[in-house]
């Protein structure tokens, strides 16, 4: 158990500025792009409910999540790469929902282009964050 904490608090020391300020700038964008709000606020007030408003809520706590993890990015904290990749995770489960069962206020589009860029961009992030996290803990000697 101490072994695994130690794994997600450890800091990266070998994070180039360009990964860091990338993985922050794609992290931030995950959370912008799936917090949806011209919908919110312009959609008509039927779907404004209590199960839309658990809706937004989530989003919402979303979007500090990823602020939460790009500040961890930017202290060069693992952890910050991991919280990344959970709600990127997070977020392709809730587009699946959204798509497939329904989500309250959000309408089933599957090819609506801001959905699209939002898949594009965690996939980015994914793919980053695991290099980041794999390369750091290949090289042992050079973490903090």
């Amino acid at each position: 158990m101490t072994n695994v904490f130690l794994f997600m608090m450890g800091t990266l020391t070998r994070v180039s500025k360009r990964a860091k300020g990338t993985g922050i700038v794609l992290i931030v964008m995950v959370g912008l792009l799936n917090f949806h709000v011209p919908h919110f606020l312009l959609e008509s007030p039927k779907y404004f409910g209590s199960a839309s408003s658990l809706l937004e809520l989530a989003l919402f706590a979303n979007l500090l999540g990823t602020v939460v993890a790009a500040v961890g990015i930017s202290r060069n904290m693992r952890w910050g790469w991991l919280l990344g990749i959970l709600i990127a995770g997070i977020s392709f489960v809730l587009y699946l929902a959204q798509e497939t069962v329904g989500l309250p206020g959000l309408p089933k589009t599957w090819w609506e282009p801001s959905r699209i860029v939002s898949l594009m961009v965690e996939g980015l992030f994914v793919v980053l964050a695991r290099y980041q996290v794999v390369s750091s803990r290949r090289n042992p000697r050079k973490m903090g």
